[in-house]
Parts: structure tokens; C-alpha cells; sequence
């Protein structure tokens, strides 16, 4: 297989626009192990980990993963007692974890970098086996912005390569060159992509989320749980 564009990117340069919506500890439970899934360089994973969570981040990027271990190692971190990050280089539709190994996962603006929408489902139906029963699945995505011009003009203009409504190229800022493909969701898709591998949607909400190039544009934010 060849190597993906996420597998030889700079650690550095993995997005992390989002932050986490507070809705998120309503669900969250003192002595949850948690998943977090395209985890970057970690910013979100140390983060539950300072408030006190055993946090397992993977990433397929190995240099994202070093910098996020040594961030754990900082003596700022500032964790309560028991909090905890660990990191692994892990593809996220074929996880090496047991089934039902954790209580929580977490996946931010991770599937609009799956081109491939049979692997989105391959990767949903990974969280729901190494996911406990009654656990929940915490999905933040970008949708479809139809009525913003420069999308509008993007999934059109792009749809004759990706072969999908809502995909398109996403380009270097400053090159212009291909980097890789993104896709926007429909609130349909993820509601059916959730369904279908046995979640059922415990909340759901439009939201105004920030993309790794600073626009403003609508997604969602959904909580699932594996019943």
C-alpha cells in the first residue's frame, strides 16, 4: 500500500483547529479510558489528560506521535493525580487494541481527511468494537457549506476527481499544489454512518467550527453511544 499523504506529512503540520465542545463532560466519567483517534501532536489528548484522564492518543503520523510524547513528558503539564497520556503510531481501521478496551473515544475533524467512505466505515465499526458497552463516541466534523461561495465552488469544481459530493482538493496556501482530499458531511451521511455500524446518536447539534485555514464555516458535533 502506498504511503499516505497524513503517514509522511511534518508532525508539525497535522491540523488542530478545534477545541473541545464542553458538552463533552456531561458524558465523560472519572476513571474513563479514553481514545483519542487522529490524535495529532497530542493537543487534545493532553489536555483531558491534565484534567485528570487516561488518555490513549494514535495517530498514523510517527513524527506527530514523538512530538506528542515528548509534550507529555512536560514538566507543565500540570495533571491531576492519575491523569495520564500514552501515544501509538496506529492506523485507525485496523487497531491492534482488544475489544472493548475503552470507555470513551474522541474523533475531531479526523474523518474529513478520509477520502475513502468505505474506510470512514471501516474506521467507525474499529471505535465500536474497542469501545465498551453503553460507552460513548465523541465526533466533531465539517459539513457541507453549500451556500458559502468558495465551497460551493469547490465541491463543484472538484467533484469530477474525488467522485464525491462535498469532497474536494485541499491545497497549500501558499503553492497552490494538491495536498490531499477532504470531505465535508451531510448531516444524513454521518447520522447513517453512526447507524449503520450500530451507534445510536445521543446528541447532535450545528455548530460554527474553525477549519485549519482559519474559515468559519458549519458542522457537528455528536455524541454516540455503542449500545
Amino acid at each position: 500500500m502506498p504511503e499516505s499523504y497524513w503517514e509522511k506529512v511534518s508532525g508539525k503540520n497535522i491540523p488542530s483547529s478545534l477545541d473541545l465542545y464542553p458538552i463533552i463532560h456531561n458524558y465523560l466519567q472519572e476513571d474513563d479510558e479514553i481514545l483519542d483517534i487522529g490524535c495529532g501532536s497530542g493537543k487534545i489528548s493532553l489536555e483531558l489528560a491534565s484534567l485528570g484522564y487516561s488518555v490513549t492518543g494514535i495517530d498514523i503520523n510517527s513524527e506527530a506521535i514523538r512530538l506528542a510524547e515528548t509534550a507529555a513528558r512536560s514538566p507543565g503539564l500540570n495533571q491531576k493525580t492519575g491523569g495520564k497520556a500514552e501515544f501509538k503510531v496506529e492506523n485507525a481501521s485496523s487497531l491492534s487494541f482488544h475489544d472493548s478496551s475503552f470507555d470513551f473515544a474522541v474523533m475531531q475533524a479526523f474523518l474529513t481527511s478520509v477520502p475513502d467512505p468505505k474506510e470512514r466505515s471501516r474506521i467507525i465499526k474499529e471505535v465500536f468494537r474497542v469501545l465498551k458497552p453503553g460507552a460513548y463516541l465523541y465526533l466533531v466534523e465539517f459539513g457541507q457549506n453549500w451556500h458559502l461561495k468558495l465551497y460551493r465552488k469547490r465541491y463543484l469544481h472538484d467533484f469530477s476527481i474525488t467522485k464525491e459530493e462535498g469532497s474536494f482538493l485541499a491545497r497549500d496556501p501558499e503553492t497552490g499544489e494538491t495536498e490531499f482530499i477532504a470531505h465535508h458531511f451531510t448531516e444524513k451521511e454521518l447520522v447513517f454512518l453512526l447507524t449503520d455500524c450500530r451507534f445510536e446518536i445521543d446528541y447532535f447539534r450545528v455548530k460554527e467550527l474553525e477549519t485549519r485555514t482559519g474559515n468559519k464555516i458549519l458542522g457537528f458535533v455528536i455524541i454516540a453511544q455503542k449500545l
